[in-house]
């Protein structure tokens, strides 16, 4: 951690030139307030970490993660002949680059944050949400992480092993829920209002926001884990998550350029949308895909058409740069998604399904098509009934435009209209597929789904270029530990290494959440 913890030097002292940015009624006196501490500059680095809004780490963090979720492809190879991450032989460059903006963003606030408010308070406990956040993306990505032990003033930690940070990232996330609710009790916190770009300041919508993420950890850990991930589960849909649209988040930055990151990368011609989503959204006929996609124009013949990720030949942008494009990036006005209130109806959707009916508070069918109506609201489509009620379309197939050996048959034949009658894995790739087409394009939970449950069938490359091992029909599994914490840490991270699955430090190795308590996928 050595190479992480070069950044973790601590942040200007803030004193008394920037005061208080506001505070609740009866400041001194109540208890679960922080105390006069600038909140804005304080929390603004972390809140960086939820969506990535600056060009380059929206470049590295979302791309990568959205080519193996099947919602982005990069049609580009910066002169290296091969866009390798594509192909899973990802640059140290690009493999280390998300966990270590995560750790640079996240810890250097948090400890200046738990040194000004004695780990107390409201913008102490924002500021855990938002590092379990950070956190269980990490997680997602490689495994074990360095979490339990991580303190100021250490320059290299041991890595917990993932059920371990797990169960830690729960804790800190139950307590950081606990003073929320009095917060949400409070409405709109003005500590938080003037660096909130998500909610201002409301507290009601954080905890919901919460809550949400705590269901979605919960049925991340659900095939391994299953009563504890029930518990988790059961406080999440109990205490409140998303259910309207307007719950919603959504990453409001503005840099000045643009206001999101993929605005600024499709004008380098770096991104597309992927043949996986838009092949299942054409055979569907889904009215979203104009809010979705722009129309093709490489030729006259119109409609939606994706860049299958990992092409046959060496990609670059001038090659496909009349196919489809990202409506987020066309439109730089639109805010980049952090979390949709359409995740919550299907995450419950699942948990119905495992049996847990009356925990998430509705049937598995009752959810799914909650799911999909609030998916077609947050995007301002209509038809959402006509769209349930189809029991004939399937996914389509990709046909290239121009290199036929990029064309593939869809693997998937799932129909859209809920059937009692399906089997348990029929119901499953149905809530899990209409999910990830909701989900465009928070990709990490489209990557992490398909590991854990081989849902959506996403297309694979062309070829594998792995080093590792990865396979064309399982695809990568996860991130390897960066070169550098070998180089700067070499006894903590060859032991973290000891704690995955197989004891490989390998992007072919299954994360723990990922190992079904009935077998592998």
């Amino acid at each position: 951690m050595k190479n992480i913890f070069k950044y973790i030097i601590g942040i200007v002292i803030m004193g008394s030139l920037f005061g208080c940015l506001g505070k609740f009624e009866e400041y001194n006196s109540n208890q679960y307030e922080a105390g006069k501490i600038p909140a804005g500059l304080l929390l603004a680095s972390m809140f960086e970490s939820f969506a990535s809004p600056q060009q380059n780490t929206c470049q590295m963090n979302n791309t990568m993660w959205a080519c193996y979720s099947g919602h982005v492809t990069a049609p580009n190879n910066w002169g290296k002949g091969y866009n390798l991450f594509a192909y899973f032989n990802a640059s140290e460059e690009w493999n280390e680059s998300t966990s270590n903006d995560m750790f640079t963003k996240i810890y250097s606030t948090l400890y200046k944050i738990e040194e000004l408010t004695n780990k107390r308070g409201l913008v102490y406990s924002i500021a855990q949400l938002t590092r379990v956040h950070a956190m269980q993306m990490v997680a997602s990505l490689q495994g074990p992480i360095p979490y339990t032990q991580m303190e100021a003033g250490k320059t290299s930690t041991a890595y917990d092993s993932e059920e371990v940070a797990w169960h830690a990232m729960f804790a800190d996330l139950n307590a950081a829920i606990a003073v929320i609710k009095v917060g949400a009790d409070m409405g709109i916190s003005s500590q938080l209002v003037d660096v909130d770009q998500f909610y201002n300041g409301d507290c009601r919508k954080w905890l919901k926001f919460a809550n949400t993420l705590k269901l979605r950890m919960a049925i991340r850990i659900s095939g391994i884990d299953p009563e504890f991930a029930k518990e988790m589960a059961t406080e999440a849909v109990r205490d409140g998550v998303m259910t309207s649209s307007d719950d919603s988040a959504y990453d409001h930055t503005n840099s000045g350029q643009a206001n999101n990151g993929f605005s600024i990368i499709d004008s380098w011609g770096e991104v597309r949308a992927n043949a996986c989503l838009v092949s299942y959204m054409n055979g569907y006929n889904d009215p979203r895909r104009s809010a979705y996609f722009t129309v093709q124009n490489h030729n006259t013949n119109g409609g939606y058409v994706g860049v299958r990720s990992g092409t046959a030949t060496s990609p670059s942008s001038a090659t496909y740069g009349g196919y489809s494009r990202l409506m987020i990036a066309t439109n730089g006005t639109l805010p980049q998604p952090v979390m949709y209130a359409s995740e919550a109806a299907f995450l419950r959707a699942e948990g119905a399904l495992k049996g847990w009916e009356a925990e998430m508070q509705g049937s598995a069918k009752q959810l799914y098509e909650e799911g999909i109506r609030l998916a077609f609201a947050e995007f301002k489509v209509d038809d959402a009934d006509a769209y349930l009620s189809n029991n004939t379309l399937t996914p389509g197939d990709h046909t290239d435009l121009i290199s036929p050996n990029d064309s593939y048959t869809n693997q998937s034949s799932i129909t859209i209209q809920w059937s009692e009658t399906d089997s348990y894995d029929q119901k499953l790739e149905r809530i899990i597929t209409q999910k990830w087409i909701a989900a465009y394009v928070n990709s990490v939970e489209g990557w992490a789904d398909f590991r854990r449950t081989g849902y959506p069938k996403i297309f694979p490359p062309t070829k594998s270029m792995s080093q590792d091992g990865v396979t064309i029909a399982r695809q990568q599994r996860r991130l390897h530990f960066a070169q550098k914490e070998y180089n700067n840490n070499g006894a903590e991270t060859t032991a973290a290494a000891a704690l995955l699955s197989n004891g490989e430090d390998s992007d072919a190795t299954d994360l723990w959440w990922a190992l079904k308590s009935n077998g592998q996928y």
